[in-house]
């Protein structure tokens, strides 16, 4: 009994962690700057940038307990484009 309470409390506590971390990427807009992106979902997991573009990598939970990848596009540091793998033809 005390192991299925210890289990359900540890997967509630990941579900509303996860659900946390989504939300935030509601706060996203185009035109934002870095620093605007930074403040509202934290430091990047991963970054990646050429001469004119730069991606921030976010993993979020949006879909159950599992980590999406969602990218920020900023070029000369203002937000173009945001979305999951996919959405704005990323490349990877």
């Amino acid at each position: 009994m005390v192991k299925r309470t210890v289990i359900l409390m540890v997967g509630l506590v990941l579900l509303l962690g996860c659900a946390g971390s989504a939300k935030k990427m509601n706060n996203l807009q185009v035109g934002m700057t870095r620093a605007d992106v930074i403040e509202a979902l934290g430091p990047p997991d991963s970054t990646s940038a050429n001469l004119y573009v730069e991606y921030l990598k976010y993993g979020a939970c949006a879909e159950g307990l599992f980590s999406t990848p969602y990218y920020v596009r900023l070029q000369d540091g203002i937000v173009t484009a945001y979305g999951r793998y996919g959405d704005f033809g990323l490349g990877y």
